[in-house]
């Protein structure tokens, strides 16, 4: 199976703060799903890091009562959510409130979980709210850890003492590529994976939202081993969607976040949407490699002005492979597997620093920095600074007097003469004087 990422849930009353501790941990990145109203109101969850460990933060919505939707019954759906999908809680508290009546009916429940819960009091940014903070040891879930979202005081301490509680992701002993198929509802998902493990091991069924789940199978090709990971759809943020949907997306996007390559379907029988450019991007962001299929060509497909359609809704697709297939008749997708291992190999690749720096002066060479002001950019050296994507570090006099054409120019180079295509890649200037 695929490595799971360790995920924080945050529960909590609606204005306790919770959205403004969400971008405070996730430094404020976007969440992937956000004020979707539903059972649970304003879910959502995002990517975050802290100390070099990644982690899913997810905010279960705001606990309220009303008459529609019993208080009790809301906190019990969002615990059984943690006690099934989360590592560890933070129970968040409004330390300008006091002890809430809810907070202490929350508690109740949330001690009953038996995971990690970790008391935060938000809202202290004063010596004399600081006092009050005591106050909330009678929900018995041990020292309440004083903190404003709002001006980040508290956070990076809190953060510290959460660390513990969530797991380290294992090392996999899996040694081929983590492929993640990834999609909306009703592309062919499914069918496609069936093809590709020459099985019948996913229940393929025209409704949507029939893959609740994501489900992992071992293909062998040649020498290389592939994981394969089908996901449930994504579809946009609605206000009908249910527990059950939520959770199967943010399962969707763990997935993603695990795998080497993302295989996004798109749906032929219709031009992409604006859901189909929001999935490529998200996973262009997570820094994983792409291979875009466009799927039921058999159904007569107008290519050329395809593949102008998704270039116009998400420009870096020009620089990733785009296959059209039948994954109902097999149509092309003999080439998946080859692509997909072509694609891994790129995002993995490793240069020493001399090639880094060969290759940097070829393209210095061919198109002169600009002199910005009358001063001369001059470029030092570069160094590649990961993999997986890759990423490189170059050395220059004056980075903020780079040009965004010229900062292009040497990312679309580097990305030509490398050969990345389907791979995203990250350059950042650092300045040295000399």
């Amino acid at each position: 199976m695929a490595e799971r990422l360790p995920t924080l849930a945050v529960v909590g009353r609606v204005n306790v703060g919770k959205s403004s501790l969400f971008n405070k941990i996730c430094g404020g990145q976007g969440a992937i799903v956000d004020n979707a109203p539903g059972v649970t109101r304003d879910r959502k969850f995002a990517l975050a890091e802290w100390n070099g460990r990644r982690f899913l933060l997810v905010d279960t919505g705001g606990l309220s009562p009303d008459k529609d939707d019993p208080f009790q019954e809301a906190i019990r759906r969002q615990v059984a959510f943690a006690v099934d999908e989360a590592d560890a809680v933070i129970f968040l508290t409004d330390g300008t409130a006091g002890v809430h009546p809810h907070d202490e009916e929350a508690s109740r429940l949330i001690r009953k979980s038996g995971l990690p819960v970790i008391l935060a009091v938000n809202k202290v940014d004063t010596a004399a709210r600081l006092d009050m903070v005591h106050e909330f040891n009678a929900l018995g879930l041990g020292k309440p850890w004083p903190v404003s979202a709002a001006h980040g005081l508290g956070v990076a301490d809190l953060l510290d003492y959460v660390l513990p509680f969530l797991p380290e992701v294992p090392v996999p002993d899996f040694e081929g590529v983590s492929v993640a198929v990834i999609g909306r509802p009703n592309v062919g998902k499914s069918s496609l994976v069936n093809r590709l493990c020459d099985s019948e091991r996913a229940i393929v069924n025209t409704a949507p939202g029939t893959t609740r789940d994501s489900t992992d199978t071992i293909v062998n090709w040649k020498e290389h081993s592939f994981r394969i990971i089908d996901t449930a759809g994504l579809r946009r943020k609605c206000r009908k969607m249910e527990d059950v949907e939520f959770y199967s997306t943010l399962r969707s996007w763990r997935s993603a976040e695990s795998a080497d390559v993302c295989v996004v379907i798109l749906d032929g029988a219709e031009f992409p949407t604006g859901q189909d450019a929001r999935i490529l991007s998200r996973i262009w962001e997570m820094g994983k490699g792409i291979l875009i299929c466009v799927n039921k060509i058999d159904l007569g497909i107008d290519r050329d002005l395809w593949i102008d359609s998704i270039v116009q809704r998400f420009p870096p697709a020009a620089d990733i492979p785009l296959m059209f297939i039948s994954a109902l008749e097999g149509n092309g997708v003999g080439r998946i597997l080859p692509t997909i291992s072509q694609i891994a190999e790129r995002r993995a690749v490793k240069l020493t620093t001399s090639k880094v720096n060969q290759l940097l002066l070829k393209i210095v060479r061919e198109v002169a920095p600009p002199s910005p002001g009358g001063k001369q950019l001059k470029f030092f050296y570069a160094t590649q600074v990961r993999q997986s994507p890759p990423s490189f570090l170059l050395f220059l006099t004056r980075p903020d007097l780079v040009p965004e054409n010229y900062r292009k120019y040497i990312e679309n180079s580097f990305r030509k003469e490398l050969n990345l295509k389907g791979v995203p890649m990250h350059i950042v200037l650092r300045k040295r004087d000399h």
